[in-house]
């Protein structure tokens, strides 16, 4: 062998070992919040859903998380035991990580490290409040029928801005479904559309009076084509004679090839959205509008121009020529109100960290206003002002479709 071969060796075994570290364990970390030890098995799934790790509760105190990298090339598992005053994170078992007995690569620690400071931020949320009448499915058992039903439960108040009047008769046979996507796999973000839909759905609950069980909410990854596609379905057998239904959306807004306007799901592009016929805006209304609910409203923030925030196309690489047809509400039990025309701009409001449309919304209604047509002239004229702060091209004025007179509840 050759002195440089036998020195290329050496140098690759240098980087090899230099890119290895000691296991990491996280043993014992105290829960700061004494509470049930439910409470922290639900912080660990919150976690594990927020960092895309997959979780498994094997009995009561120990749940195994599970993280896949690089196509299934790449894997790392870990066994997380708890009480309702402690939890650990432990090594179970790797994949394509190098791992020699003792060491293992860096991005291990990396990627446990983060789950480990996730957990830790949701304790302190669920310390506050955690849905405990959602049950923990352990291996083996089948999944609680109350829990298949619905999605991500609403948060607290804490961090909205606004002041939340509280409803003076509940809506126990009414249902919300609520989708707000920010972070997309192949578009540029929305900013805020996660929470301004997280302050509609508490809307819902405090000032509309729909218990927290009856609203499905939807954020971010949450809201994949077949999830939005089946939370739609989900909703439509929901649906109660003797109550109402509301819908909001915040996220894409694309025009499809021949004109028709589509929701755009977390994981598609624009240029595909003709391949999802139900999730045209026509085929939601005309589902949502035959449905046997005594009122159904929707609220859409979001533009349909093909552009987004900041005015870029959501066509790749091409200019297309834009044109939206104008949805028909024939349905006298369904209004629409909308961010906008179908050419304005849905417009980001950063000093409220929430959609400008929504944030206006939210704040006439969170007072406990019950009439779209009353508050609708301010919210219009909010809206239109606070937009033309940021140029005459981000000029964005709500619309209201079909029946402008009935009442919210």
């Amino acid at each position: 062998m050759s002195i440089k071969a036998i020195i290329a060796l050496i140098f690759v075994g240098v980087m090899f070992q230099g890119c290895l570290k000691s296991v990491k364990a996280y043993n014992n970390v105290p829960v700061r919040y004494q509470m049930e030890s439910d409470g922290v098995a639900y912080a660990i799934k919150q976690a594990s859903n927020k960092n895309r790790w997959s979780v498994k509760y094997i009995k009561p105190g120990y749940a195994q998380a599970e993280k896949r990298l690089s196509r299934n090339r790449k894997m790392i598992k870990v066994n997380i035991k708890y009480t309702n005053s402690y939890y650990s994170i432990t090594y179970a078992e790797s994949k394509g990580m190098k791992f020699n007995g003792s060491k293992i690569h860096s991005s291990y620690n990396t990627y446990v490290g983060k789950l480990k400071k996730t957990i830790d931020r949701e304790m302190k949320i669920a310390n506050n409040w955690y849905p405990k009448d959602e049950k923990i499915a352990y291996v083996g058992e089948k999944a609680p029928v109350a829990t298949v039903a619905l999605a991500t439960p609403v948060i607290a108040t804490t961090g909205f801005p606004y002041d939340f009047k509280k409803a003076t008769k509940p809506q126990p046979d009414s249902f919300a479904l609520v989708i707000g996507i920010n972070k997309y796999q192949q578009n540029t973000n929305v900013e805020y559309a996660d929470t301004s839909a997280l302050a509609f759905a508490e809307l819902a609950h405090v000032t509309f009076g729909l218990p927290k069980e009856n609203i499905i909410t939807m954020t971010n990854e949450q809201a994949t084509s077949g999830q939005l596609k089946a939370k739609i379905e989900l909703i439509r057998e929901l649906a109660d004679s003797r109550g109402n239904l509301y819908v909001y959306y915040a996220g894409h807004g694309v025009p499809g090839k021949n004109g028709d306007t589509y929701i755009l799901p977390y994981d598609m592009s624009a240029d595909t959205i003709h391949l999802e016929p139900n999730l045209k805006l026509d085929t939601i209304y005309a589902k949502l509008s035959n449905l046997p609910v005594k009122k159904v409203f929707i609220f859409m923030d979001s533009c349909f121009s093909g552009k987004d925030d900041d005015g870029g196309l959501l066509y790749r690489g091409v200019a297309p020529v834009l044109k939206t047809k104008k949805s028909v509400i024939r349905s006298n039990k369904l209004t629409l109100v909308t961010a906008g025309k179908s050419t304005d701009f849905a417009n980001d409001f950063k000093s409220k960290q929430q959609r400008m449309f929504s944030y206006y919304l939210i704040q006439e209604l969170s007072t406990g206003a019950t009439s779209l047509n009353t508050v609708y002239p301010d919210l219009r004229s909010k809206v239109k002002r606070s937009s033309l702060r940021k140029g005459i091209g981000y000029k964005q004025e709500p619309q209201i479709y079909g029946n402008k007179t009935q009442r919210l509840y």
